[in-house]
C-alpha cells in the first residue's frame, strides 16, 4: 500500500495528443453522444486520422459503415482541410494530405462477431498496436458493440453498460485512450444535455472518464453545413465546459475552432 507522504504529486492524466480540441492520455474512456445524422463517425474518423499523422496508432472499428465508405469519406474531409467545405480540391494536394495518415486502421465490424476482445486481438497481432503505450481507437458504435456473457449475448440497456467497462478494462491494460460514439436516448436528441440522456444502463455515463453531447444549435443551411454545440457533461481531467464546432456536411467534416465556414487553410 502506498504511503500517502511519500509519493508525491504524479499526475495520472499526462495527454500525449490532443485532436480536435480533445486532449488524451492513456487509459481513458470518452463517450461521444449525439442525435443521427450530427457527425459523430466524422469527427471519430478525423480524429484517429490526425492521431495517425501525430504519429499515434489511430484505429476506428465501426459497426456501421463498410472500409469503404470511411474511406470515401476521408477524401472529402481531406478536400476539406484544403479548400473549405465547398471549392474544388487539387487532386494532388488532397493525395499529400490523405499520405499523412496512411497508417490509419479502418474496421468494418459485424455486430454478431466482432467483439471488443476479437477487435483487441486485431489491432494488436495484425497491425502492431502497442501491449503499452499510447494509441488512438474509436468505436462506432457502442450500443452495437456485441459483449458475450455467461449465458449467451446480451442484450438491451445492459449490453451497453457492459461495453462501456470493457472498454475502459481495454484502454487501461494497453494504455490506449478510447472514444466511442454514444446513443441517446429518443426523447432526449433536442435538448439532452445530462448524464440521463445516455442510452443504457447507469454504468454507461459511470464507467466513462469524459462524456461529451453534440447538439445542433441550428437547422442545417442550403448548403448542408450546421453549427454544432459541444457539452461536456463529464471530465474526470477538468471542469464542464461548452463549444462550438461546425459540420460541413458536403464533406463529412467536423470543423475545429479556427476552421470557419468558407475559410481555406
Amino acid at each position: 500500500m502506498a504511503r500517502v507522504g511519500t509519493t508525491g504529486n504524479p499526475s495520472p492524466y499526462k495527454f500525449f495528443g490532443t485532436f480536435l480540441g480533445l486532449p488524451f492520455w492513456p487509459g481513458g474512456l470518452t463517450l461521444l453522444a449525439a442525435a443521427p445524422g450530427v457527425g459523430k463517425t466524422s469527427w471519430l474518423l478525423r480524429m484517429i486520422f490526425e492521431a495517425s499523422a501525430s504519429g499515434f496508432p489511430g484505429a476506428l472499428g465501426c459497426y456501421e459503415h463498410t472500409v469503404e465508405e470511411l474511406k470515401y469519406r476521408l477524401r472529402l474531409q481531406s478536400e476539406a482541410c484544403v479548400v473549405g467545405p465547398h471549392d474544388a480540391a487539387p487532386v494532388r494536394t488532397v493525395e499529400r494530405d490523405l499520405a499523412r495518415g496512411s497508417e490509419t486502421v479502418l474496421l468494418s465490424l459485424s455486430d454478431q462477431e466482432d467483439t471488443i476482445r476479437g477487435v483487441e486481438d486485431v489491432l494488436l497481432y495484425d497491425y502492431g498496436f502497442p501491449k503499452k503505450g499510447p494509441a488512438l481507437l474509436a468505436m462506432d458504435y457502442l450500443q452495437r458493440v456485441p459483449v458475450l456473457g455467461l449465458t449467451g449475448m446480451i442484450e438491451g440497456d445492459r449490453r451497453a453498460g457492459e461495453a462501456a467497462a470493457r472498454l475502459r478494462a481495454l484502454g487501461r491494460r494497453h494504455g490506449w485512450a478510447v472514444i466511442a460514439a454514444a446513443a441517446l436516448r429518443l426523447e432526449e436528441f433536442d435538448d439532452g444535455t445530462d448524464l440521463s440522456a445516455l442510452w443504457g444502463d447507469e454504468r454507461v455515463p459511470y464507467e466513462a472518464d469524459r462524456v461529451l453531447v453534440m447538439r445542433p444549435t441550428e437547422t442545417p443551411r442550403a448548403c448542408g453545413c450546421v453549427s454544432l454545440e459541444v457539452h461536456i457533461l463529464k471530465d474526470r481531467t477538468g471542469p464542464k465546459r461548452v463549444w462550438q464546432v461546425e459540420f460541413w456536411g458536403e464533406r463529412f467534416y467536423v470543423a475545429a475552432c479556427g476552421e470557419n465556414h468558407g475559410e481555406r487553410r
